[in-house]
């Protein structure tokens, strides 16, 4: 993802939800403009949500992931208005 650190860094999950989170962040950051990036990021966020509503990761780690989101989108929202 964009040579950045690894948002998952530290946080022990399947590798499946691994994967779904590494698809929804690059969804995120290939986003074409910012409704894309908005739709993609909410997106991302209901997969978090769904962790979090089946207690599959601690609430910190679900934290991080929400912030990853987050961070993500606001980059690429960023990165497109330049």
């Amino acid at each position: 993802m964009n040579g950045s650190p690894d948002p998952f860094a530290g946080i022990t999950m399947p590798d499946a939800v691994l994967v779904a989170l590494n698809r929804r962040l690059t969804a995120i950051e290939h986003s074409a403009d910012t409704l894309s990036v908005q739709l993609t990021s909410e997106r991302a966020q209901g997969v978090v949500e769904a962790l979090e509503v089946l207690k599959v990761l601690k609430p910190a780690d679900i934290e991080t992931l929400y912030l990853a989101v987050e961070d993500a989108a606001q980059s690429r929202v960023k990165a497109l208005l330049l």
